[in-house]
């Protein structure tokens, strides 16, 4: 970790506030909803309740993480719908989307990525039992490259 962070890489890992002091967590969304939407996520469905009770997620990039289809475990053309998932769901779109960032900025710094990611980031109004909340920033990949090509 401390040779990659030296090298200036992203580790990214469910610790990555401990690595690198970023935070992120997993959004969830309904089975049914678009996921091109950025309308359709919440809070993930394992911490959705700590949301509305009033979890500070000030400086938290959102990242998906349920409703997902995947390559099934058994066989090579199946395929398998998870409801539900966990945070580490959310770690391959996070390594993801800082190698598209670094594909178009080869300089790119974790921190600025960071950065941009977080100010880029959609934000929106979730409502729940009369309570509204603003969620987000939601990571927002194609504005983020958008951003990145037009430095």
């Amino acid at each position: 970790m401390e040779e990659a962070k030296a090298a200036g890489m992203l580790v990214v890992s469910s610790s990555i506030d401990e690595s690198h002091g970023l935070f992120f967590h997993g959004m969830g969304r309904s089975p049914l909803s678009d996921p091109e939407e950025f309308e359709s996520y919440g809070p993930g469905y394992w911490w959705v309740d700590s949301f509305f009770e009033g979890w500070d997620t000030t400086g938290w990039l959102m990242i998906p993480m349920d409703s997902r289809t995947t390559a099934a475990p058994d066989g090579a053309d199946a395929y398998v719908f998870y409801r539900f998932g966990g945070l580490s769901w959310a770690i391959p779109y996070v390594a993801g989307v800082y190698a598209l960032a670094a594909q178009v900025d080869p300089t790119i710094t974790p921190d600025r990525f960071w950065s941009l990611a977080l100010d880029i980031g959609r934000m929106i109004e979730l409502e729940r039992g009369g309570v509204t909340k603003v969620f987000g920033p939601i990571v927002d990949p194609v504005a983020l490259v958008d951003a990145l090509r037009s430095e």
